[in-house]
């Protein structure tokens, strides 16, 4: 049975979904940019004997945004994820990241690698690396759009414009699925109904990491890896492979028909299954 959760860090109320008996094996699962934790809705309620509390990061679906002139830097996801799991009271717990949640999540590892019993990750594997050579047009270029920042979301007509809104985006989404989001992402003000996500987000990030600062948090990583791919996601076994290899534990990948939310709409089942079989044998 699925039921809404509402935790507070550094002052935002962050919004959850949580399925499963509550003594349970605990897993906390991230989401996507600019999606919630609906996302998981197919794939949770599968995850037998385990507790899933997928949250609304910062910025998304009903969680609070942050106070004005505070950007959304990628890594300050890790301590974010560090003050939802106090705030849930768990010592430990098995890590389930999607996309840009798969990227905060490889960077907890790294991190805090203590608290993992497990890590797994679908569609990403780490953030994209940055060069010093874009460093400096990276940081003019978002402290320009901070400068010109109006958080005023226009509104629309009706919900089905957002859902059409989305499938126009640059990953390809069904259209059910596009609902199912849209749910968390989209609320009511007296001039209509408006995004919830903070525009932000949407905000090129200040600075990126170097390749070889994220290979140190992938090289510090402890607990058993599980990755889970599309075939025609983002990613190919060449392109993952320099980073992948440079785990030291435990790891397998996990390759499925479909796209990037191959989660939400792809073989459910057969990837629940496997994620299942992975977090209840560690």
């Amino acid at each position: 049975m699925q039921s809404s959760l509402r935790l507070t860090i550094k002052g935002i109320d962050i919004h959850a979904l949580q399925w499963g008996n509550p003594d349970g094996v605990p897993v906390l699962a991230l989401h996507g940019w600019l999606d919630n934790a609906a996302t998981f809705t197919h794939l949770a309620p599968l995850l037998k004997d385990c507790h899933v509390v997928a949250v609304d990061l910062p910025g998304h679906g009903f969680s609070g945004h942050w106070p004005d002139h505070t950007h959304y830097h990628m890594w300050e996801g890790v301590e974010d994820v560090e003050l939802i799991l106090d705030a849930l009271g768990w010592d430990t717990c098995h890590l389930m990241g999607h996309s840009m949640g798969a990227v905060i999540s490889t960077l907890y590892a790294g991190t805090f690698p203590k608290r993992l019993e497990s890590l797994t990750l679908i569609e990403a594997f780490g953030p994209m690396a940055g060069t010093l050579e874009d460093a400096p047009k990276r940081m003019r270029e978002t402290i320009v759009s901070m400068k010109n920042h109006n958080p005023e979301q226009k509104p629309k007509a009706n919900i089905n414009s957002f859902i059409q809104t989305r499938l126009q985006g640059p990953i390809k989404l069904k259209e059910d699925s596009a609902a199912l989001l849209m749910e968390r992402s989209v609320m009511e003000t007296e001039e209509g109904l408006c995004w919830s996500n903070d525009k932000r987000l949407k905000y090129t990030s200040m600075m990126r990491l170097p390749e070889s600062i994220i290979v140190s948090f992938i090289q510090s990583i402890e607990c058993p890896v599980l990755g889970v791919f599309a075939d025609d996601g983002m990613f190919s076994e060449e392109r993952l492979k320099p980073r992948w290899q440079e785990l030291k534990t435990k790891k397998e990948q996990a390759w499925f028909s479909g796209g990037h939310h191959l989660h939400l709409e792809g073989d459910v089942n057969a990837i629940a299954k496997k994620i299942d079989d992975f977090i209840l044998s560690h």
